[in-house]
C-alpha cells in the first residue's frame, strides 16, 4: 500500500467479498479486497476481462453492494445506508466517466450534462454557468446544444466528463475510458484525466490497457477477483497543479417542490423525446375522454332542447289521464273520462282550452306504399295547447270536428314517406283504413326530431270514432288554464271538479312542470348510465396506458440505469413515470375533449337534426378522471422503475 493512500482516506475497502448465486451454484467475483485510496490520488485498476474490476467499480461508485466486508466513502459506510443514502453519495461525491459514454439520445449535450444536477439543491442560474464553464474547459461550448448522435466520439466521451463534474464530484471513476476512442481521442481524453488530476479530484481508472494505466500515479492489478500487485508508478509524470473547477456550494438534495418540479421536466422531455410511443399511450384515454364528454353534451343537447320545447308552453298546460297513475292500468277505469268531463272542463272560467285525445294505430296507402301510422284524434283546440307548429297548411276547425270530417295532419316524418320530394301533400289524398282522408297540414312537435321515428298523424276525435277505432274510450284530456292559476291550484281544482261528478276518483294529472322533472329525472338517469358505460373504455383505456408504461420501463430500463448513476433517488425515479403517466393521461384527457368539441362542430355544420351542449362540470370532472386514472395505473410502472438494480440497468443498453 503506498505512503499516500494511508493520508486522508475518501475511499476504503476492508475484506469485502461480491458473491453472485446462479441456481445451486455460487460465483465469488470478489475476494477478500482491502483497498484504500487517499484524496487527491491518480490511480488505475488494471486487469484482465473477468478479473473483477467492473464489479469493484461499482462497488466503490455505491452501484452496488458487496456481500460481506466494509466499504467506506468519505467516512460513511455505504453496507448500512439505504437507496437513498446511497443516491446522495453518487451525487455529491462520485462522477462516472463511462465507456459507452450513456447519453441520453434524445436530449441535448446540455441536457445531458445537467441531469445530475437536477437532483440536487443548485439553483438553475449556477447550474447553467457551471455547464457553459465545463463546456468551455473540455472545448464543447459550441456543441452544446446538439444530440449524441451528432457528437463524435470524443465529444460524447467529453459529454460524459462534464457530466461526472456538473456537481463538483470529488472523486472521478472512468471505466475503460479510451475503450471506444481512436488513439488521438483517446489521448486528449487521458489529457483531461490529467487536467481533473491536477484540480484535486480523486481520478480511479479501470482499464484493461497498461498503456492506459502507466499513466497513473498508483496501479492496482487485480486477477480472479484478488488484488495481486499495488505499487507507486515511479515513471508517472507529477500533474501540474492548473486551475481548480469552482466548488460547488450547495449540492445537496432538492426540496419536495423543486424535485417534482424538475421531474415534471424530466417527465415533459421525455414524453417528447419518445412521441409515438405516448401517442399510443393516449389513444385508449383520448378514445374514452372524447366518448365520454361526447355522450354527455348529446344527452344535455337533447335535455335542453326538450325542456325549451316544452317552455314554450309555459307552465299553464295540464293533462289528465284515467287511473291512479303511469304504472298502474286498471281495466275499471278505462273509461273514466268522458266528453262530459270535456264539457265540464270548458264550461270554467279559468280553462283557456280544452281537448281530447284517443288513438290508434292504422295502415297509411298512398300509390301503391303502405306504413303504419300513429294517429291522434283531438279536437281543433290540441295544436295551440301542445305547442305544435304548423309548417304547411293550418289545422282543422272546430266545424270538421263537428261534423266528423275525413281532415289530417300530418308530422314530417309521414310527409317524407308518403309524398316524393317537392310534392306539395296540401290538399291530397291519404287512404287509411279503407277510407279517404284529406291533407290539410304539416305539424312539427316539440323536442328534437327523432331520425327513423314512427309517422304520426292528427285528425278530428269524432272522425277517428266514427270512421277508425270505433268508440274508444278516452286516453286524456288536455287542459291550459290562466297564469293566474299556480300549476298546483289549477290541478286541485281540477281533481276537485271531476272527483265530485265522477263520484270518486279515478284518474290522475299531470302539469307541465311535473313532466319536465319528469324528463330533468330521465335524461339525468341516461347521462349517469352513457358516462357508467362509457367510463369502462376509460379504464380499458387506463389498463393500456399501465401495460405501455411497463413496458416503457423495458425500454428505459437503460435511461433510468443512467438516472440512477448520476444521483437519483428511487423516488425520484418513481416520481418521474408517475408524472409522465398522469402527463400522458391529462393531455389524452385534454385532446379528448377538444376533439369532442371539434366533432360538435362539424356535426353542426353537417346536420341540425341534434345538437351538443357542452358545460363545465362533465369537462372538469372528465379532466380530473383521466388524471387519476394516470396516478393508479401508473403507480405500478413507477414502482417496478424505482426497484431496478443500477447495475442492471446499465447494462441493457
Amino acid at each position: 500500500m503506498s505512503a499516500i493512500a494511508k493520508m486522508n482516506p475518501i475511499i476504503e475497502l476492508r475484506h469485502v467479498y461480491r458473491e453472485f448465486v446462479a441456481g445451486n451454484q455460487t460465483h465469488v467475483v470478489l475476494n477478500d479486497i482491502t483497498l484504500t485510496i487517499a484524496q487527491g490520488e491518480m490511480v488505475a485498476i488494471i486487469g484482465a476481462s473477468g478479473s473483477g474490476k467492473s464489479t469493484l467499480m461499482n462497488i466503490i461508485g455505491c452501484l452496488d453492494k458487496s456481500t460481506r466486508g466494509e466499504v467506506l466513502i468519505n467516512g460513511i459506510s455505504v453496507n448500512e445506508t439505504d437507496s437513498d443514502r446511497l443516491a446522495e453519495l453518487r451525487s455529491c461525491y462520485l462522477g462516472f466517466i463511462f465507456q459507452r459514454y450513456h447519453l441520453m439520445p434524445y436530449l441535448t449535450a446540455e441536457e445531458n450534462i445537467a441531469i445530475p444536477a437536477l437532483y440536487t439543491a443548485m439553483p438553475e442560474s449556477e447550474r447553467k454557468a457551471r455547464i457553459q464553464m465545463l463546456g468551455q474547459k473540455l472545448g464543447l461550448k459550441s456543441r452544446l446544444g446538439y444530440r449524441p448522435a451528432q457528437l463524435s466520439g470524443g465529444q460524447q466521451q467529453r459529454v460524459s466528463i462534464c457530466r461526472a463534474l456538473i456537481n463538483g464530484a470529488q472523486v472521478i471513476l472512468a471505466d475503460e475510458p479510451t475503450g471506444a476512442l481512436d488513439s488521438v481521442s483517446g489521448k486528449a481524453l487521458m489529457g483531461v484525466l490529467h487536467q481533473l488530476h491536477a484540480d484535486g479530484h480523486t481520478v480511479i481508472i479501470v482499464t484493461h490497457d497498461h498503456g492506459v494505466a502507466k499513466q497513473a500515479q498508483r496501479i492496482v492489478e487485480i486477477s480472479d477477483g484478488r488484488i495481486i500487485a499495488d505499487e507507486i508508478n515511479q515513471s508517472c509524470p507529477e500533474d501540474r497543479l492548473a486551475q481548480h473547477i469552482p466548488v460547488v456550494r450547495d449540492n445537496g438534495r432538492a426540496s419536495l417542490w423543486r424535485s417534482i418540479h424538475e421531474s415534471m421536466r424530466m417527465a415533459w422531455r421525455s414524453l417528447l423525446g419518445h412521441r409515438m410511443r405516448t401517442f399510443l399511450s393516449m389513444l385508449g384515454i383520448i378514445i374514452g375522454i372524447s366518448s365520454v364528454v361526447s355522450s354527455m353534451a348529446v344527452g344535455e343537447g337533447a335535455r335542453q332542447t326538450i325542456m325549451n320545447e316544452i317552455g314554450k308552453l309555459g307552465n299553464t298546460t295540464l293533462e289528465i289521464r284515467p287511473g291512479t297513475g303511469w304504472g298502474s292500468k286498471r281495466p275499471d277505469m278505462e273509461r273514466a273520462l268522458s266528453l262530459n268531463d270535456v264539457a265540464s272542463l270548458q264550461k270554467q272560467p279559468w280553462a283557456e282550452g280544452v281537448s281530447p285525445q284517443v288513438s290508434s294505430m292504422a295502415t297509411a296507402v298512398r300509390k301503391g306504399y303502405d306504413s303504419s301510422m300513429m294517429l291522434s284524434g283531438v279536437s281543433q283546440d290540441f295544436f295551440a295547447l301542445q305547442g305544435i307548429r304548423f309548417i304547411q297548411g293550418n289545422g282543422f276547425t272546430a266545424r270538421d270536428v263537428a261534423e266528423g270530417e275525413p281532415v289530417l295532419v300530418l308530422d314530417e316524418t309521414s310527409r317524407d314517406t308518403l309524398f316524393q320530394d317537392g310534392e306539395d301533400p296540401l290538399g291530397q289524398i291519404v287512404q287509411i283504413a279503407g277510407a279517404s282522408w284529406r291533407v290539410v297540414g304539416v305539424a312539427v312537435k316539440p323536442g328534437p326530431k327523432v331520425v327513423g321515428g314512427f309517422m304520426a298523424g292528427w285528425l278530428p276525435y269524432t272522425s277517428l270514432q266514427q270512421r277508425i277505432s270505433g268508440d274508444k274510450p278516452l286516453e286524456a284530456i288536455v287542459l291550459r288554464f290562466q297564469e293566474s292559476l299556480t300549476p298546483q291550484d289549477a290541478m286541485q281544482t281540477v281533481e276537485h271538479l271531476l272527483t265530485r261528478e265522477h263520484g270518486k276518483k279515478d284518474f290522475f294529472s299531470q302539469t307541465d312542470d311535473q313532466l319536465t322533472k319528469a324528463m330533468q329525472k330521465t335524461s339525468d338517469s341516461m347521462s349517469l348510465l352513457i358516462t357508467a358505460i362509457v367510463a369502462i373504455s376509460l379504464l380499458v383505456g387506463g389498463v393500456g396506458v399501465m401495460n405501455i408504461m411497463l413496458v416503457s420501463v423495458t425500454e428505459k430500463t437503460h435511461e433510468i440505469g443512467i438516472r440512477l448513476s448520476v444521483g437519483a433517488r428511487p423516488s425520484d425515479i418513481m416520481h418521474q413515470f408517475l408524472i409522465e403517466a398522469v402527463m400522458i393521461c391529462t393531455l389524452g384527457g385534454l385532446v379528448g375533449v377538444g376533439g369532442s368539441w371539434i366533432a360538435a362542430q362539424i356535426f353542426a355544420l353537417i346536420t341540425d337534426e341534434f345538437s351538443m351542449a357542452f358545460t363545465w362540470l362533465p369537462v372538469a370532472i372528465a379532466c380530473a378522471f383521466s388524471a387519476l386514472i394516470g396516478l393508479t395505473f401508473g403507480y405500478f410502472p413507477a414502482r417496478s422503475a424505482a426497484k431496478l438494480n443500477p447495475t442492471e440497468a446499465l447494462a441493457r443498453e
